[in-house]
């Protein structure tokens, strides 16, 4: 199974330097391989261990805690129970849970018990593809949530084919293209938007990851129409008897009939009308 494959390539556990305050007290199998659950269950360890940098009591210690406790033998997640197993073991906090198959799935569902208060503090349930990178990943996600929320932290760098446009996520405003990556974000879903004057609002949903760096490359494109292109310059327009030509245009047409009309009279002959009445119509 390539599940069981991916899982058997997983490096050992690292030797830790001290006794811990944390504890997994079982992962139980619901409809799944046991091999492929105390595999899941050697990662969750493995993280934890990393989280709490200090050792967890291993699953041999479990056992024997069991065949001293019979009582424990039927411990499957009441917060009692596990907090009597958290007192024998000498931890402050203790998780268990199960795995169940859905599919090609994996379900992880997991609670932490505070053993001094007797009490769940937090539960989580994880869905697990069997793709082996998605596989570690999820698995790492879900013991920082159980245990590290605030440490749930990934980056993110946007690059586009415009400079200068706004990057805003959930609502926040980032910065501009091309955006520096972006640190100390919450891992999970975010919904993204790049806006810029004259194209088109980018908005899509992204994912940030435990301690990697997503880059979003973004096409911004002008929109069809104009869209929220800036509304272009009205031209006035000045009506033609107004310009300095036309009645440049006009005073010369007016000096030129006043030369012609000067000429004309001054060609004609003089006429008396006292010693010529008759060419005067008098």
């Amino acid at each position: 199974m390539v599940m069981a494959a991916a899982l058997a390539t997983i490096a050992a556990p690292r030797v830790v330097r001290a006794e811990g305050t944390l504890a997994v007290f079982r992962i139980d199998p619901l409809g799944v391989s046991a091999e492929i659950v105390a595999r899941l269950e050697a990662l969750l360890r493995m993280e934890l261990g990393r989280l709490a940098d200090a050792a967890l009591p291993s699953p041999g210690q479990i056992q024997r805690l069991v065949a001293r406790h019979r009582k424990l033998s039927g411990c499957t997640g009441g917060v009692h129970c596990l907090a009597r197993a958290g007192a024998l073991l000498k931890v402050k906090r203790i998780i268990s849970g199960n795995v169940g198959g859905l599919g090609d799935s994996y379900v992880l569902n997991i609670k932490l018990v505070d053993v001094g208060a007797k009490k769940e503090v937090r539960r989580i349930q994880e869905t697990m593809s069997g793709h082996p990178d998605q596989l570690i990943e999820a698995v790492r996600v879900a013991a920082y949530r159980l245990v590290a929320p605030e440490r749930l932290r990934g980056s993110l760098e946007v690059l586009a084919n415009v400079a200068g446009a706004t990057v805003a996520l959930d609502g926040k405003e980032l910065g501009a293209t091309p955006l520096a990556i972006q640190h100390n974000l919450l891992v999970g879903e975010h919904t993204l938007r790049v806006t810029k004057a004259g194209y088109s609002d980018v908005l899509q949903e992204i994912k940030v990851r435990l301690q990697k760096t997503a880059r979003i490359v973004v096409k911004m494109q002008v929109p069809k129409g104009g869209g929220n292109l800036p509304p272009k310059r009205e031209k006035t327009i000045v009506p033609f008897y107004t310009r300095w030509w036309f009645w440049g245009a006009v005073t010369a047409v007016a000096i030129g009939v006043g030369i012609g009309l000067g000429v004309a009279f001054s060609s004609s002959p003089t006429v008396d009308c006292v010693a010529s009445p008759q060419r005067c119509g008098l």
